[in-house]
C-alpha cells in the first residue's frame, strides 16, 4: 500500500540520521474505537463493544499502528506513525438518541493513515536511564488517511461505497507512559482525530450529484465535522547505542 510504503521510507530516514544515541523508539499500538458524527450515539470515548437493541448482538472495531519516536530531549519527542483502523456506527446501538433510532443507519468505514506529531512530556523522561521512568504526555500533528466514501442509496439504510478518498485529520492525543526496563516501555493513549471531512458515514456525500436518481439526500448537521477516536495501549522498543563521554 502507497501510504505503508511512505510511512517505512520515512522511518528508514530518521532511524539511519541518527541510530548511535539511546533516544530511538520503535512500537506498536493496539486498541479500540469510536465515531463521533451524525450516525448511531456521539460518545466521545467509547471502545468498548456496542450491542445493538434490535439483534442484542455486539460489536467492536479495532485500530492497530506502527511507530517510530526521536526523543529529542526529556521533554520532547518527534513522532511519525501508520494505523489501519475500522469504524462503524448504528442508529441502534445503545445510547442513541430516539430521533435516530427511528431511522435505523448504519455504516461501517476503514482507515488507512499516516502521521506526524510531536509528543510533550509533562515531567522529565530519560530513555538513557536505567531507572524507572513514568509521566503523562500529550502530543499533536497532522494526519493524511483514505477512507471510503460512502452513500445510502434510495430505500437502503446501510451505507455503501463508491469510492476512495483521502483528506486530512488532526490527532490530539493524552497519555500515560512508563519504562520498567531498560529497553522497553509501555503507554495507554487516547487519540481523538478531527477529520476535514462530514462523510466518514455517508451521511454528506462528496459526489452527490452523480448519485442523486438513487441515493438518499444528505441528512444530519453541518456544522461539524466528523471524528474519529483511538483508545488503547502501546508497547515500544528502545534502541541505539549509549553516547559515551569518557576522556
Amino acid at each position: 500500500m502507497r501510504f505503508l510504503s511512505q510511512f517505512l521510507l520515512l522511518l528508514f530516514i530518521l532511524i539511519s540520521k541518527d541510530i548511535n544515541g539511546q533516544n530511538n523508539e520503535i512500537g506498536i499500538f493496539f486498541g479500540g474505537t469510536n465515531y463521533i458524527g451524525d450516525v448511531g450515539p456521539t460518545t466521545y470515548i467509547n471502545p468498548l463493544p456496542k450491542v445493538n437493541s434490535l439483534t442484542k448482538k455486539s460489536e467492536l472495531n479495532n485500530v492497530i499502528g506502527f511507530f517510530y519516536k526521536k526523543n529529542v530531549s526529556k521533554r520532547i519527542a518527534l513522532r511519525g506513525g501508520f494505523n489501519i483502523a475500522e469504524i462503524s456506527s448504528n442508529d441502534l446501538w445503545s445510547g442513541t438518541s430516539n430521533y435516530r433510532k427511528s431511522r435505523q443507519k448504519f455504516f461501517k468505514n476503514s482507515i488507512e493513515e499516516i502521521n506526524l506529531s510531536v509528543e510533550f512530556n509533562f515531567k522529565d523522561y530519560d530513555t538513557s536511564s536505567d531507572e524507572f521512568q513514568h509521566t503523562f504526555y500529550i502530543r499533536s500533528g497532522i494526519s493524511y488517511f483514505r477512507f471510503d466514501d460512502l452513500f445510502y442509496p434510495e430505500g437502503i439504510n446501510k451505507a455503501q461505497s463508491f469510492a476512495k478518498h483521502n483528506t486530512f485529520s488532526i490527532p490530539i492525543s493524552v497519555g500515560y507512559k512508563i519504562k520498567p526496563l531498560k529497553s522497553f516501555a509501555l503507554g495507554f493513549e487516547i487519540t481523538a482525530n478531527h477529520s476535514f471531512t462530514e462523510n466518514l458515514d455517508g451521511s454528506f456525500p462528496k459526489r452527490f450529484k452523480d448519485y442523486e436518481l438513487y441515493s438518499q439526500k444528505s441528512f444530519g448537521g453541518n456544522l461539524s465535522q466528523d471524528w474519529y477516536v483511538f483508545t488503547g495501549i502501546n508497547l515500544t522498543y528502545i534502541f541505539g547505542n549509549y553516547e559515551c563521554y569518557c576522556p
